[in-house]
């Protein structure tokens, strides 16, 4: 796979990250989808479709609020191949509800996911 271009998207299990690794797979990219959790349903319905469209995507596991998370997932990839090509940095989610009713405990793990993602 020296040849071979090297994606990783974070935040695949749904929406943008999950539409942009079958993208990318899909165009000859070897795609690392990254989840938070490799047992929810949208971890296996990216699988399920890399296996059926025989898609070079690999689902694996990386929790954006762990800083030893994401550099043992990025190490482990840039040992195998000595590089990423494209890092797509999509992970993050949404907070809803009125703002004076949101504590500030939810407040602050929402940036820090959304915004400062290592």
């Amino acid at each position: 796979m020296s040849g071979q271009r090297i994606a990783v998207v974070t935040g695949s299990s749904n929406g943008i990250g999950f539409e942009t690794s079958v993208l990318l797979a899909r165009k000859g990219f070897y795609t690392y989808a990254t989840v938070h959790n490799l047992d929810d349903e949208g971890s296996n319905w990216i699988a399920n479709i890399a296996k059926k469209e025989n898609l070079p995507l690999e689902v694996v596991q990386l929790d954006v609020d762990f800083d030893e998370s994401v550099k043992d997932t990025i190490n482990a990839i840039t040992e195998k191949y000595d590089r990423i090509d494209v890092i797509v940095n999509n992970a993050g989610y949404a907070l809803g509800g009125a703002l004076e009713e949101t504590s500030m405990e939810e407040m602050r793990k929402q940036f820090e996911t959304n915004y400062l993602e290592p």
